[in-house]
């Protein structure tokens, strides 16, 4: 599968639409918070940012296990769900943007952009902000899609009609870009890995381990096939198999990139 030559950050290729699914279910939440547990220093006191922190149910996983935790998002509706916490939760969850991050340069040990970098306009401006506001030798951990996965989770649409493609219609994400927007309308960024990493590195950041996340079938897209839901247990656990499979693994629904911030 060749990689598109367009820059992934190129603004033309895309018509971003600034929202997207929640991934704090249950099952994916636990997991991406223990991975967040096994990647970054020790949590207590560890001042991190949530970007595009949705209703705020990572930033109080992050604080229950003594980090430091603050979230920023720009959803009203996710605003509004982040404050039917409580308030010690809620009172850390600020309005805003990745791009333009209301916060002081160097104030965080780590930021993570957990499934929001394909959401924002320019992800080149919100990568250089995490930079900014990232302490000397902080972290950034990313979560993203991964293109190499054979199903295009968020959907696309057909040019012309509008009608929304299927999600279990097999290998739209590998149609290369010049082609593709010939006749779908992407409405969210979906990266190839070497993408990612390569853009990380132009926004000032060095990938210390990257790896792949595969799905929890707990209906995050809210578009699932309903043939899904009673073989849930079984694909579970074929997952679970898959994801630490030599090679198998890079299919995984999202990727994983630990990088830290370079600096001169």
């Amino acid at each position: 599968m060749a990689m598109s030559g367009a820059s992934v950050a190129s603004v033309p290729r895309w018509t971003i639409e600034v929202e997207g699914g929640d991934t704090a279910t249950p099952l994916n939440l636990a997991r991406r918070v223990a991975l967040l547990e096994a990647l970054l220093p020790p949590l207590d006191d560890l001042r991190i940012l949530d970007a595009g922190c949705g209703g705020g149910e990572y930033v109080k996983a992050l604080l229950s296990r003594g980090a430091d935790a603050h979230g920023l998002e720009l959803a009203d509706e996710k605003l509004d769900a982040s404050r039917r916490l409580p308030a010690e939760i809620s009172e850390r969850i600020h309005a805003g943007d990745l791009e333009s991050a209301p916060f002081a340069s160097g104030s965080f040990d780590a930021v993570l952009a957990n499934e929001m970098l394909e959401h924002v306009p320019d992800d080149l401006a919100a990568l250089g902000e995490a930079h900014r506001i990232l302490r000397p030798g902080g972290h950034l951990v990313v979560f993203s899609p991964n293109r190499l996965h054979p199903f295009e989770t968020h959907g696309v649409f057909a040019r012309g009609s509008g009608r929304r493609i299927s999600h279990a219609a097999p290998f739209v994400p590998w149609i290369p870009l010049p082609l593709g927007r010939r006749f779908l309308r992407y409405w969210a960024r979906n990266y190839w890995p070497w993408e990612l990493r390569k853009l990380l590195q132009e926004s000032g950041f060095k990938t210390l381990r990257c790896g792949y996340v595969w799905q929890t079938f707990e209906n995050i897209s809210g578009r699932q096939p309903p043939w899904i839901r009673p073989v849930r247990p079984l694909l579970r656990g074929a997952a679970a198999i898959l994801e630490r499979a030599p090679v198998i693994r890079s299919l995984g629904v999202s990727q994983w990139v630990l990088a830290r911030r370079r600096d001169a």
